[in-house]
């Protein structure tokens, strides 16, 4: 595999630990102690979209976070495109240390997304209770959030070994949902 023929491991893998973040921001910034208690007006005033949407928001964060780390072989994900590029020597083997001492960082985290990919939100249960794989996944939103930062981390220095190029990971999406229930709560108040 040359560096060209990399790049679509590389593209996807940045593509979807960036739609993983996206939806971290959102779901967080409707679901956090820090910003709901401004905004419990709005979101009570449109309760079905708000609840759907943080559920949405979720999921998707942990079916993205599930794909990055998954181990099959005929898909994008961290675990296989490390093998490969062990595989082909194309990574000095210091940096192969540092990429695999990231990477078990990260499982265990990732571990606890499994469960909830695989017990309630891929797939549900019935030898589980939702309640029961949430105790057992026992993930806070600061782990969810570290598993994307890390994986960012993971993959900038994967990429900045392999092809000299590392990603800014610059899009948000947090700040835009604050405006848009600022809005809401602005047109509440106008006449």
């Amino acid at each position: 595999m040359t560096s060209s023929s990399h790049e679509p491991y590389v593209s996807e893998l940045r593509h979807i630990v960036t739609v993983a973040g996206l939806n971290y921001e959102i779901w967080w910034a409707l679901k956090s102690d820090q910003t709901r208690p401004q905004f419990i007006d709005v979101l009570n005033r449109y309760p079905i979209y708000f609840q759907t949407a943080i559920h949405a928001h979720f999921v998707a964060l942990l079916v993205n976070l599930y794909k990055l780390y998954e181990t099959r072989k005929d898909t994008y994900n961290i675990p296989r495109f490390l093998n490969i590029l062990q595989g082909e020597a194309a990574l000095g083997s210091s940096v192969l240390a540092s990429l695999d001492r990231q990477y078990r960082d990260v499982k265990p985290l990732w571990v606890k997304v499994n469960i909830l990919r695989n017990k309630v939100f891929g797939h549900h249960s019935a030898a589980h209770s939702v309640e029961d794989a949430f105790r057992e996944a026992a993930v806070t939103p600061n782990e969810l959030r570290d598993l994307v930062s890390k994986t960012k981390s993971l993959l900038n220095e994967l990429t900045q070994n392999l092809d000299r190029s590392t990603h800014a990971f610059n899009l948000g999406s947090g700040g835009e949902v604050v405006e848009v229930l600022e809005a809401l709560q602005r047109a509440k108040r106008a006449p």
